[in-house]
């Protein structure tokens, strides 16, 4: 197990993002990994982060590259497997450590969900200018031999979250909504639409893939994709129960039980989780802030 995978994974990501690149050269943590998850798609993962690479007979797609500088070293791994040029960068949502790394692929097209101007145009940090192709639910890419679908089902992490299927392939690719049993840190859940979330996944299984690649981890675990789907309908449902009891005796009440609610709902078998008695307090707040307020 990488001691990068999990949430620690989303922070050791971002410290990685500011540091990393010299501790890799240092042989401080492991360099980056180019892996073939099947026949079209490849997972590159470095300092944190997960890109999909899928690579068709006239074109290759990236999701993600994340940041100038592995963008570069991706755009290196992507020409040591193939000749075939990178004509689409797909951004999965816009958050600041996900929209950045396109200007190493001067040649492709930037896609994002038509949201992401939303935030962009409002935030003078945010390294992504210029987005050639926006969409508002879904979008198909031909890039010979293998088509990407792109899915705007629901706002998860942030409002333009987009998730990437590859039919022909199996492969389901989502930023930021789950890690490998692990409880993201409460700091980076307080802006996530948790009832999105969970519609999301049922979603992304519904289409029956076979790898699910996610963006701070390694590995191409489907199980870990199907064990978040049931944590989230149990807590969503166990939630939903508790605010509609207490909305019964009147809206305070119903205020009240949200407020109290991190502190009363407990899953012990979940404990053995990483980050459970830190962060799963912060999954219970959310989920009932995304039932009453979205997210």
């Amino acid at each position: 197990m990488s001691k990068y995978k999990t949430s620690a994974g989303l922070l050791a990501g971002l410290l990685m993002a500011v540091g990393g690149i010299a501790s890799a050269q240092e042989g401080q943590m492991p360099a980056p990994t180019m892996d073939k998850v099947s026949d079209s798609v490849y997972h590159y993962f470095g300092f944190g982060y997960s890109s999909m690479v899928v690579i068709g007979d006239d074109a290759v797609l990236v999701v993600d590259p994340a940041f100038d500088v592995r963008g570069q070293m991706l755009r290196a791994a992507i020409e040591e497997i193939t000749d075939t040029p990178v004509k689409y960068v797909v951004l999965s949502h816009e958050h600041y450590d996900h929209a950045g790394g396109t200007d190493s692929f001067t040649d492709a097209q930037v896609i994002c969900h038509s949201a992401c101007h939303e935030v962009m145009d409002m935030s003078p940090l945010l390294p992504v200018a210029d987005i050639d192709i926006t969409f508002e639910e879904s979008l198909t890419l031909d890039l010979g031999g293998v088509s990407v679908d792109l899915e705007h089902i629901a706002p998860g992490d942030g409002i333009a979250t987009i998730v990437a299927h590859v039919p022909s392939d199996g492969v389901v690719f989502s930023a930021d909504m789950y890690e490998p049993r692990a409880f993201t840190a409460a700091e980076f859940v307080e802006d996530k639409n948790y009832v999105g979330t969970r519609l999301i996944f049922h979603e992304m299984l519904s289409w029956n893939p076979t790898y699910a690649i996610n963006g701070h981890s390694p590995g191409n675990s489907l199980e870990a994709l199907k064990e978040n789907r049931v944590l989230f309908d149990r807590l969503y449902d166990d939630v939903l129960s508790e605010l509609q009891a207490a909305l019964k005796e009147g809206i305070g009440q119903m205020w009240m039980a949200m407020f109290n609610m991190p502190n009363r709902i407990k899953y012990e078998d979940y404990s053995d989780w990483q980050n459970y008695e830190q962060a799963f307090p912060a999954y219970v707040r959310r989920m009932a802030l995304s039932i009453v307020h979205g997210g």
